[in-house]
């Protein structure tokens, strides 16, 4: 009887040792996949930058104030885009860049010398310093001395009138009249990027 119970014993653990489709133990030198992905991982974004903001390093010291983005009057194939900062109630600066074609591409900054220049889609840009709140104490265009000025637009959304891109410019100061301290002779704004909805005037 004893020799009965142990061979059903032995018999049973055989058998719940070997089942058909049982998955083997895996050794410790088996690789094990430790990498978690979780499944709500947002896509990555595409944009250099978020919608509604401008940027620009100006003489190296981050320059990021509020950027607006407009059509200029009674067309939708070049735009404008300004941004002012204000550092007290009578005190601001203000850079832009005019006269920019509505079409995915990299265009020169020019310095204009008539009129003309205003509208033949190929962007202008200045800077301006106002003091006591309406008085110019700088006012700067392009250096034409140089020819690494540009704006580049990447992408474009007529539906949505939305822009984004990317721009340099070295400024030169104008001669002028008033003299105010602290005032510097050129100015850089590089690593400039923004992405704008575009306003209808």
């Amino acid at each position: 009887m004893r020799n009965i119970i142990v061979f059903t014993t032995l018999c049973l653990l055989a058998f719940s040792s070997c089942k058909k489709n049982q998955i083997p133990i895996s050794s410790p030198e088996d690789p094990i996949d430790t990498i978690k992905v979780p499944i709500d991982t947002p896509p990555v974004s595409t944009h250099i930058i978020d919608l509604g903001k401008g940027f620009a390093l100006n003489n190296g010291v981050v320059w990021s104030p509020p950027f607006e983005a407009w059509y200029h009057h009674k067309t939708t194939h070049r735009f404008y885009f300004f941004a002012k900062n204000i550092n007290s109630y009578l005190s601001y600066e203000s850079f832009g860049i005019q006269d920019i074609p509505c079409i995915v591409g990299k265009y020169p900054i020019e310095y204009p010398v008539g009129i003309n220049d205003l509208h033949n889609l190929i962007p202008q840009a200045y800077f301006s310093y106002i003091r006591d709140y309406d008085t110019p104490v700088g006012d700067f265009r392009a250096d034409t001395t140089r020819t690494d000025h540009f704006v580049e637009i990447i992408r474009y959304d007529s539906v949505e009138q939305t822009v984004e891109g990317r721009f340099q410019v070295f400024l030169k100061k104008e001669p002028m009249n008033t003299y105010w301290p602290n005032i510097p002779d050129s100015i850089a704004m590089t690593e400039g990027r923004f992405h704008l909805k575009i306003k209808k005037p």
